[in-house]
């Protein structure tokens, strides 16, 4: 199976989001400041990728960004806000 530029990408971004997730993680739980220090650099690269993913994917244009209203985000909140208060 060939995969397209665009499928190596999509795949390198969710990747870089687990890598990411596992990084801060890892900065949280060290247990010197050195060790932190380094996994907080790590952390930051990862980050770096993970935007020039996204940047790569919006210059191809395989993904579109648009500014949300003012309306919309506020319904997304509200649906967060309700979640997070069900959770409790």
């Amino acid at each position: 199976m060939t995969m397209t530029d665009e499928q190596i990408i999509n795949c390198a971004l969710i990747s870089l989001k687990h890598y990411r997730i596992m990084l801060a993680y890892f900065s949280e739980e060290a247990g010197t400041p050195e060790l932190f220090n380094e996994a907080n650099e790590l952390f930051e690269d990862a980050t770096q990728m993970q935007r020039a993913c996204y940047e790569k994917m919006i210059d191809e244009g395989w993904m579109s960004v648009t500014a949300q209203t003012d309306s919309e985000i506020q319904k997304a909140y509200q649906k967060m806000k309700q979640i997070t208060q069900e959770m409790k």
